[in-house]
Order: C-alpha cells, then sequence, then structure tokens
C-alpha cells in the first residue's frame, strides 16, 4: 500500500517568524557608539583574495557584588532545600543593579580607555535547565553537556562593556582592569590578545602537533571516534554597534548609544567560501579532577584540507586547557568551564571553519589528549559562486538553537578578535550545527540555510523557498512545502536571507529521509535543489 504525502508543516524559530524561545532579560544601554572596520585584501596579482573582519572593539563582562561587611544575602531556603550543599559554601553579599557607564573605569594596560557601551543583565537564583555550554575562543568554539551533579547558578548583576582598544602589534597581549566605586568586580577575562587570524595550527606544542598531522596523513581512525561534518557558506558576519532602526555603520562621534548587532557580509564571486566544520568526539574520560590532574590536562583539534592532488589547502586547529573551578560565583556565568562539585567536565564538541576557494578536497580532523589519537575524514566540495545568481547555500540539518543575545556575550570571551565559526543567526535565533544528522522520533528537525539575492542590493524583490522531504528507502515524498515567503527574515539592502526552520518531523516513522530545498524570486529565477540526509530514530 502505498504511503499518503503528508504536507508539511513548518515551525519557523528564527525570529523574522516567530519563536519559542526563552528570552534574556531585556538589556540597559548607554554611552557613544563606535565605528567598526572591516577589509578585503587583493593582492592584485589574480589571487584569490583572503576576507578579513577587524571588528577592533574589546567587549568584557562583569559580574558586581556591593563592597559591604554587613549586609550579606544568604542563600534562600527553598534553594538550601533542594540543595544543602550550598549551606557549605558562603553567603554572598547583594548584587549591584543599575549601574551605567559612569559608575565603571576600565582599564587597558593600566591606561584608562573610554567606555562607548555597556548592557545590564540581572539573573535571581536559578537552576540551569540547559545542559549545553559553549566556550569560544579565538580559533573555534568548544562545547558540550553537563552530563550529572548540581548546577545552580546564583544571583548576578552581569554588564557587558565595551570600549576600542589601543592599537597594537599582532601577537601583542594586554590585561584589563575593571573598578566600579567601592563595588566588588568579577570579570570572565582579564586578558586579551590581537591573534593573527591566518594562523590555524594552534594546538600546543609543536611535536604533538606534527604527530596530529602525520596522524592525519596515515589515515587511521584511532582509538578516539570522531565524527564531523562540513557545511560550505558564502558570508561572514562582523560585530558591530549599530543604531537603533539604521542598517548603516556609525562613527565613534555619533550619539546616542545603539545596539550590537552582527552585520552580515557577503563574499565576492573571487573570495573563499567559508567552510564551518562540526566536531564531536567520544572520551573514555568524560571528566577531569578539580584541581586539574596536571597542567597538562587538555584536548586537541587539529584539521587539514588537502586538494585533490595532495596540497594542504587550509589548516585549522585549538587546544582546551583543563581550568579548575574554587569560586561559586564563577559558576553564575555557566561558561568555563561547565562544573559540578569535585570536577570538570571535559568538553565533547569543537567547531571551527577555513575558507576554501572552489574546489573539491579531503578534509581530516584528528581529535588528540595528548597520547590517544582518532580522526574522521570527509569529502568537501565548493562550487563557484556567481555573484549575479540567486543562489543557495548548504543545508545544514540537526543543530542547537539558542536566542542570538548570547551572541554579545560570547563575543566578550574573544574579542577583537571575531567568534569563530561565524555565527549563523536568523534574526533572534542563532543555529549551532552539530555532526549528527539523527535525530530522536516524535522530535522535530531544525536546520538553518541561506539564500543569497543579489537583487536586494537595489530593489525589493519577493524571495521564496519551496521543501520537501523523500523517505529514502522507497523514494515516497513525504512532505511538501512551498512556495514560503522568506520576506520577513529580509533585512533591507543585505543580500543574504540567513532562515533558520525547525520542520515539524514528529509523525514521520523511523527511517533515512533526504531533504530538499530550492528558492525562487519574482523575477522569475530559481536556484537548484539543494539537499541533506538525515535520519529518525
Amino acid at each position: 500500500m502505498a504511503k499518503l504525502a503528508v504536507v508539511a508543516v513548518i515551525v519557523l524559530l528564527a525570529s523574522c517568524f516567530s519563536t519559542d524561545q526563552e528570552k534574556v532579560p531585556a538589556p540597559i544601554q548607554s554611552g557613544p557608539a563606535v565605528t567598526n572596520e572591516r577589509s578585503q585584501s587583493d593582492s592584485g596579482t589574480g589571487e584569490i583574495p583572503t576576507f578579513y573582519s577587524h571588528p577592533r572593539q574589546v567587549l568584557v563582562t562583569a559580574s558586581v557584588w556591593k563592597h559591604t561587611a554587613k549586609s550579606t544575602a544568604p542563600v534562600p531556603e527553598e534553594i538550601l532545600k533542594r540543595y544543602p550543599i550550598l549551606s557549605k559554601a558562603y553567603t554572598m553579599p547583594p548584587i549591584a543593579r543599575g549601574l551605567s557607564a559612569s559608575d565603571f573605569h576600565i582599564f587597558d594596560d593600566g591606561a584608562e580607555q573610554k567606555i562607548n557601551y555597556v548592557e545590564e543583565s540581572d539573573f535571581s537564583w536559578r537552576d540551569v535547565d540547559d545542559r549545553r555550554s559553549f566556550q569560544p575562543q579565538p580559533h573555534g568554539t568548544w562545547g558540550g553537556f553537563l552530563s550529572e551533579g548540581v548546577w545552580i547558578a546564583a544571583p548576578t548583576a552581569t554588564y557587558t562593556i565595551g570600549y576600542i582598544p589601543p592599537l597594537s602589534q599582532t601577537g601583542d597581549c594586554h590585561t584589563i582592569r575593571v573598578e566600579a566605586g567601592n563595588n566588588e568586580v568579577l570579570l570572565n577575562r582579564t586578558r586579551y590578545c590581537n591573534t593573527d587570524e591566518t594562523n590555524t595550527a594552534t594546538v600546543d606544542g609543536r611535536n604533538l602537533a606534527a604527530q596530529m598531522e602525520n596522524f592525519a596523513k596515515s589515515g587511521k581512525r584511532g582509538s578516539i571516534t570522531v565524527s564531523s561534518r562540513p557545511f560550505v557558506f558564502w558570508a561572514s558576519r562582523v560585530l558591530s554597534l549599530m543604531r537603533d532602526n539604521n542598517s548603516a555603520r556609525i562613527s565613534p562621534a555619533s550619539a546616542p548609544a545603539a545596539n550590537y548587532t552582527y552585520v552580515v557580509v557577503v563574499h565576492d564571486s573571487k573570495a573563499p567560501a567559508i567552510v564551518q566544520i562540526a566536531t564531536e568526539y567520544e572520551l573514555a574520560t568524560k571528566k577531569w579532577d578539580d584541581p586539574c590532574p596536571s597542567k597538562y590536562a587538555a584536548i586537541h583539534v587539529f584539521g587539514i584540507a588537502y586538494k585533490t592532488n595532495g596540497e594542504v589547502a587550509a589548516r585549522f586547529g585549538d587546544s582546551y586547557q583543563c581550568r579548575g573551578v574554587h569560586n561559586l560565583s564563577l559558576i553564575t556565568f555557566g561558561w568555563d568551564p561547565p562544573s559540578t562539585w569535585g570536577s570538570v567536565t571535559i568538553p565533547s564538541r569543537f567547531n571551527a571553519q577555513i575558507e576554501l576557494p572552489p574546489g573539491d578536497y579531503d578534509v581530516h580532523v584528528v581529535v588528540s589528549e595528548g597520547h590517544k589519537f582518532g580522526q574522521a575524514r570527509m569529502p568537501v566540495r565548493v562550487e563557484t559562486l556567481d555573484g549575479q545568481a540567486l543562489t543557495i547555500s548548504d543545508i545544514a540539518v540537526n543543530g542547537n538553537l539558542q536566542d542570538a543575545s548570547w551572541l554579545l556575550r560570547e563575543a566578550a570571551w574573544v574579542s577583537p578578535a571575531p567568534l569563530v565559526p561565524t555565527p549563523l543567526v536568523s534574526k533572534q535565533t542563532q543555529f549551532i550545527p552539530v555532526p549528527d544528522a539523527r535525530i530522536p522520533k516524535k522530535t522535530s528537525l531544525p536546520l538553518y540555510f541561506e539564500v543569497y539575492e543579489p537583487l536586494l542590493a537595489d530593489h525589493s524583490p519577493e524571495t521564496y523557498f519551496r521543501m520537501k522531504i523523500t523517505d529514502l528507502k522507497d523514494g515516497t515524498v513525504v512532505m511538501n512545502a512551498g512556495p514560503t515567503s522568506a520576506a520577513q527574515c529580509v533585512t533591507p539592502g543585505n543580500v543574504v536571507i540567513p532562515i533558520a526552520l525547525n520542520v515539524d518531523t514528529k509523525k514521520l516513522p523511523s527511517g533515512q529521509y533526504k531533504i530538499e530545498i530550492q528558492a525562487s524570486d519574482s523575477a522569475g529565477r530559481t536556484t537548484e535543489w539543494r539537499m541533506a540526509k538525515f535520519e529518525i530514530q
């Protein structure tokens, strides 16, 4: 008996449609705006240029408590009943709410800087329901899950503070200090470095880096299970401080304060594409002891892209060092690192990106904890971008969706370097891809893709997308939707339309499927069908 085709139900989680995501508290903003810089180098020799983003803005988050020995805020009784261990921790001073830019002084290498941005986020005692945790570093973003134990966040008044740093040379490192009168201040970081964006082989230790590259060449799978998936996009994002309701950049002299946002910048047809690589790995040990078992405890990731002739086209890499947590107040950040009492959860994911010109590649990703190794290999095809044609990116199926307002706090870990990989954001929703294309039965399928509509630079064409899902077992089309307007995801003057969806696949049985998406516009142009496979278990 033939299957009945099901009309697709698409839940559009991007806020350009609707969202059921939990929102963070509304920010309080003050201070003048700041311009940002970006450049695209062209050697003039006919070589493909490399695209760089230079925001030159430092952000830091500061949790602030009132400095008083007489007034303290004990842990509430209802919290102690659920978590008696907190009674042995400490009582906290009251948090300092309602501060403005004039209440802070920020110093870069001892020299006071002019604050151009302050945003306040207040939190009360709360359980952390979302077990996911992501830690940005200059060469990639580490992630993982809290598997067990107590993770409760104490109340904070947390301020994101920004300033334009002094000019410095590549490799220079700077110290950061923040004062808020007599208040106690805890920073998420106390230094930053002017990193070299072209330096991608950053695993600690030259010997280990050489071993990992040799292991990549060997093609061995190794004893660590590693899985990776690549996604090709033609746009990057630059963190910028913008006027409200105005997409144009503004100068430092302009006032009043504005909101930070990620401005999407499209690469031209000569520039390389951005290839995001999501990696997950399984280690025999899931946690480090706190304090760390040794100063060398770390996880290392090294990636390399080979051309079809065997030449190296690009490398990337990073190391995540064990950092113990001895202060409960650090847990309030929910960041660095996710912690339970007496142990530190080891990251299980790493997302990075490389830039590749059009062509076919073989990408190897190696993971090591210093002694054991594991490897994943994947083919990558980068197509030539026609800057005048309607185009669609790869489809990233399955991933984590979170409120995009958290991007500002993520940027506060790495600025003035940009976030890596470039954030995949559709209005107020950020999509974080994962390498596993399997989803549980009776759940929805999160996905992300970009439509490049060059006519949006000067006109206002209507843009649509169609979607269909096919059961790979017998070729039956089980979902068919569209055309659906993408108008609510369009930013006027921006030729990139980023779209995050949550496709209702709850009624589909277990099995393997493919999803296909095609874009079209009112000018009569259509893209090819872009395809991605997924599995329902």
